[in-house]
């Protein structure tokens, strides 16, 4: 297999901006197509059962991350990879998958069954066949990454979530609850995983041990790392469950998924397009030269939705999924703040990652889920708000801990960096929030209908976001419009004109 390994920042900014209009306009239709299986699924399905769910969704994290951070991060940030390392590869991801599924269903009877019951153990089981699923995953998406084949990537993903979406409605509707969730998810993956061996065919396994040992290395510690991050995304959940039952779980659940999942799968438009890029550079000033402009876009996007929430929350909790999901309102206020701090430090782990550092994402992996569960565990008892301040408060800590592993050995200073990195985004949302603070307020004082509410702030918050940014950070305002140019259609931009539309003169 022959790869250009190495190129300059112009190629891989001209590659990752081809592949960004793919990337988005696929991700724009998944987060509708989610957004809409959502609102029904919380119509249909008991909060307690998104409870249950959230313990069994370990089994998913764990049998996609593992082979796939592991194994296929490996193939992807190798300078250059032979056949002989995509079989060697499979073996690997194989084993991982075997060993992931003996483990879980001694775990399903030893652990989750007198900690959490009966039906929560019998999702667990259930879930297994996800390894499997994820180990034959791996290796025909790390070659796609690798060839930074984001067209593909992105059909992949469209056809992950639609299929999960539609499925797990259908099995709701079937009658099935917290069931629905997980055979849902599963004829997804099944669905991703044909459609990446259409796209990339993998070589048949074969044991190749001075392949695989080349694999190990950086492969090994990067698995281990998403234990740490399994944990440390799900770990809270579990927690919560134990102590204070299933229904405060699946309201935990629910605010956490939008102020800090769900801007993450925003934020994937970034993280699939970021470490293969940023393995391709040709040295590490080049690496985090091309890092900042990527975090810089990525905050200067999704601070304002996080800002917009937690103002925004407690109007469109209740209309969006129901009067029964209220008591998630004040958890996802809170919660914004630590979702800002999870998506910079997501990138972090991106430039680790390229950088062959998978130790030091280990250990970083590893202190994160360590205190945050620890936090979780002594506070759980004093309710959700008091584990969404806990929260919030360890991944904002953590993410300045991120930049000092980041730049270790550099000149640079690492709360200098991240300033740099969000103050274009921090500023304009100040700004930001001057009018859509009192615009919530005063139309909330008014009665105003739901919808009304949702579309005025929104739309008067947006456009003061975008009127500060270009004003007092030009640069971070071009990069944002150049993004807009590659990803609208050129027939949009034509129609509407190089005058009426700012983002076109920028």
């Amino acid at each position: 297999m022959s790869d250009q390994d190495v190129r300059s920042n112009e190629d891989l900014t001209a590659a990752a901006g081809a592949g960004l209009r793919w990337i988005t306009h696929a991700r724009i239709a998944i987060e509708i197509a989610l957004l809409g299986s959502l609102v029904v699924l919380a119509r249909l399905i008991p909060p307690a059962e998104f409870g249950i769910f959230a313990v069994a969704v370990i089994v998913q994290e764990l049998a996609l991350t593992m082979p796939m951070e592991g194994i296929g991060s490996a193939v992807v940030q190798r300078r250059s990879i032979t056949k002989r390392h995509l079989q060697g590869g499979m073996v690997l991801s194989l084993i991982v998958g075997g060993l992931l599924t003996l483990v879980t269903v001694v775990l399903a009877f030893v652990v989750v069954d007198p900690l959490f019951g009966e039906r929560a153990s019998h999702l667990i089981l259930l879930a297994t066949p996800w390894y499997v699923l994820g180990a034959i995953y791996a290796v025909p998406v790390a070659v796609l990454r690798r060839r930074l084949d984001f067209k593909r990537l992105s059909l992949i993903d469209l056809a992950l979530n639609i299929t999960r979406g539609v499925g797990t409605i259908a099995i709701a509707l079937a009658g099935l609850d917290a069931e629905a969730l997980v055979l849902g998810s599963m004829a997804g993956m099944a669905a991703a995983v044909v459609l990446a061996f259409v796209f990339a065919p993998p070589p048949l396994p074969r044991w190749r041990s001075a392949e695989m040992r080349d694999l190990l290395p950086y492969g090994g510690p990067a698995a281990l790392a998403c234990v740490a991050w399994t944990g440390f995304r799900n770990g809270d959940y579990a927690i919560i469950g134990a102590k204070l039952g299933a229904a405060q779980a699946g309201f935990y659940w629910r605010g956490y998924q939008l102020s800090v999942e769900y801007q993450r799968k925003v934020s994937v438009l970034m993280t699939q397009m970021a470490f293969p890029v940023l393995a391709r550079t040709t040295d590490s000033e080049a690496m985090l030269a091309l890092r900042q402009r990527m975090v810089q876009l990525l905050t200067v996007v999704l601070f304002p939705l996080l800002v917009l929430l937690a103002l925004l929350a407690p109007v469109l909790v209740p209309w969006a999924f129901g009067d029964r999901w209220e008591p998630a309102v004040l958890p996802t206020q809170i919660l914004a703040l630590g979702g800002a701090a999870v998506l910079v430090t997501d990138a972090v782990g991106s430039a680790l990652m390229a950088s062959g550092r998978s130790r030091a994402l280990l250990g970083y992996g590893v202190a994160h889920f360590g205190v945050y569960a620890g936090a979780v565990l002594v506070v759980a008892s004093h309710g959700l708000a008091a584990v969404a301040v806990t929260a919030s408060v360890v991944h904002t800590v953590f993410l300045v801990v991120a930049y000092q592993v980041m730049l270790r050995g550099s000149p640079l200073q690492a709360l200098s960096v991240l300033w740099q990195d969000v103050a274009p985004a921090l500023l304009a949302c100040a700004g930001m929030i001057c009018v859509a603070g009192p615009a919530t307020w005063g139309l909330t004082a008014l009665g105003a209908p739901a919808l009304l509410h949702l579309a005025g702030v929104g739309a008067g918050g947006g456009l003061t976001y975008l009127l500060v940014l270009a004003r007092c950070f030009p640069a971070a305002f071009a990069d944002l419009a150049a993004a807009m140019r590659r990803i609208v259609p050129d027939r949009v931009l034509t129609i509407v004109g190089p005058r009426r539309l700012a983002i076109r003169r920028a």
